[in-house]
């Protein structure tokens, strides 16, 4: 039955893909179109007019579809902003000397396509800041050693350098809940 079900909603999005093409054909046609892109003959309105009609009801999708998408995306990050800041408010926090902070691991993410001039590399200013490297630290707390990994798009000597600068950061905990810990890294991004 799942066999089926699957061969006919493959069939039925093959026909609506085809139907879309076959609209934007009718509407390009019958605005006189051919080719190139330059407009060869008269328009004939009726095929435009099928061709607009065809594709309305997919434009129409697209844009009730994106608006929904970005309108879930807003109420998510709302949401999870909204209980960060709870947990940032009822949490504990304490003071985490850098100098006892030790890098035990950092995965860059740094693009490999890079643009020459004259003598030196530079890296393209569309790959800049889009890749966060991962960075794992370990550092004592509560009489054991633990664990952390944050996103930054810092290099790892920046990050040594960050860190021999500030000196101390915050450290915030749930007593209740010890997964629940968020360590202030937020100077790494300024």
């Amino acid at each position: 039955m799942d066999k089926i079900r699957s061969i006919l909603n493959k069939i039925f999005s093959n026909f609506l893909l085809g139907l879309l093409f076959m609209g934007i054909v009718l509407l390009f046609v019958g605005l006189g179109y051919r080719g190139k892109y330059q407009r060869v003959s008269e328009s004939y309105l009726p095929m435009a007019l099928i061709g607009l009609g065809i594709l309305l009801p997919y434009i129409i999708y697209f844009f009730y579809s994106s608006n929904k998408y970005q309108k879930r995306q807003k109420i998510r990050l709302e949401k999870a902003s909204n209980d960060f800041n709870v947990f940032i408010n009822n949490s504990r926090k304490s003071d985490l000397n850098l100098d006892d902070v030790e890098i035990i691991s950092f995965n860059s993410k740094s693009p490999d396509f890079y643009e020459s001039k004259v003598g030196q590399l530079n890296q393209k200013d569309s790959y800049k800041n889009k890749n966060l490297n991962d960075v794992k630290v370990e550092f004592p707390f509560g009489g054991q050693k633990l664990n952390y990994l944050f996103k930054t798009n810092k290099g790892l000597d920046n990050i040594k350098i960050h860190f021999a600068i500030k000196k101390e950061t915050k450290i915030y905990f749930d007593e209740n809940d010890s997964d629940k810990i968020y360590v202030d890294f937020d100077f790494l991004n300024k």
